[in-house]
């Protein structure tokens, strides 16, 4: 059974994200372990990549927000909500090796795109994995925007 969680006592979670809004990659860098691990739309990235997806997503949405909601615990990791906000008023780069650039839709959202589960060690990120392996926060949040390719199943 999952407990609910005053998320506070882990900032580290909610602090990678703060750091990508601010654009301040060296501190977002620091929340993730040396072996970080995750999947972004559905190729497993090193921390280093995966900040730099983020990156590219805080371009082409310079207002981007994640908020991390109902996060709860079993004691060995934790399930949140991602949130998204924002307007995608700019043109995203190319997120991934083989992908073209996005020009803006001028879409706003405020929505929660999808659900994580996240691995700590001490105070740093070891693993986000998607709860639904088609759906992470990428994909959820080029979904909203209608831009995830048609290529892209959304089983």
């Amino acid at each position: 059974m999952m407990n609910e969680m005053n998320y506070q006592e882990y900032d580290v979670i909610q602090n990678l994200f703060d750091a990508i809004e601010k654009e301040n990659l060296i501190e977002a860098q620091e929340c993730l372990a040396g072996n970080f691990t995750s999947v972004i739309l559905k190729k497993p990235v090193k921390g280093t990549e995966f900040i730099e997806v983020y990156r590219r997503i805080k371009e082409g949405m310079p207002d981007v927000k994640f908020k991390i909601v109902d996060l709860t615990t079993d004691g060995e990791s934790f399930k949140a909500n991602v949130k998204i906000s924002g307007t995608h008023s700019k043109t995203f780069p190319a997120l991934m090796k083989g992908w073209r650039s996005m020009k803006p839709t001028r879409r706003k959202i405020n929505t929660i795109v999808t659900s994580v589960e996240i691995v700590l060690r001490g105070n740093q990120i070891m693993e986000i994995r998607n709860i639904n392996a088609e759906k992470g926060v990428i994909a959820g949040l080029l979904d909203q925007l209608n831009l995830l390719p048609k290529s892209y199943s959304k089983n």
